[in-house]
């Protein structure tokens, strides 16, 4: 137990750098962090001792990033969170009372250009509710192809209300 303590002392600093550096919420990767020596810890007995203590425990690092990452996948990645919070929790409740500018017509304005199959794709996801993993199901496309193409749609209503609000108010 005390030479397990003392890798973990040795090895936690750059353990933590290397989650902060790739995850924005640092107690999520502190909480991370803690997870992997846990495991560590759970798998010593696995440990051969061919790429070195620091080498496997990079590699538990990344198995455990690469998870959080996945998990997270559904949640909007990128774009304007804002901009979510308007389509996932209906823009009139959301703004009911409230002098936004204009952001909800910009928004309307904004989704009326896109038609067809994209639009098809942000009424299952944001009117009807479907996950983007059911929608893969469905449409027998990669859930991650779904969830780019999610992110990118995104992207372009937040640039498209963005360009709206910055001409309204010149």
């Amino acid at each position: 137990m005390d030479a397990f303590g003392d890798l973990v002392r040795l090895h936690e600093g750059w353990v933590r750098g290397f989650l902060r550096s790739r995850i924005r919420d640092w107690a999520a990767a502190d909480d991370l962090a803690q997870e992997v020596f846990v495991t560590a810890f759970r798998r010593v007995h696995t440990f051969n001792g061919e790429s070195g203590f620091e080498g496997w425990l990079r590699g538990i690092a990344v198995n455990h990033l690469r998870n959080f990452l996945r998990k997270r996948r559904e949640q909007a990645i990128g774009g304007n969170d804002e901009l979510q919070v308007l389509i996932d929790q209906g823009a009139e409740s959301f703004l009911a009372g409230a002098d936004e500018g204009g952001a909800l017509e910009a928004l309307r304005e904004c989704l009326g250009k896109i038609d067809g199959p994209s639009r098809e794709l942000l009424d299952r996801r944001y009117v009807t509710g479907k996950t983007v993993r059911e929608m893969a199901a469905e449409s027998g496309r990669g859930y991650s192809a779904l969830t780019m193409q999610l992110h990118r749609l995104r992207e372009l209503l937040a640039d498209c209300v963005e360009r709206k609000m910055e001409a309204s108010e010149s």
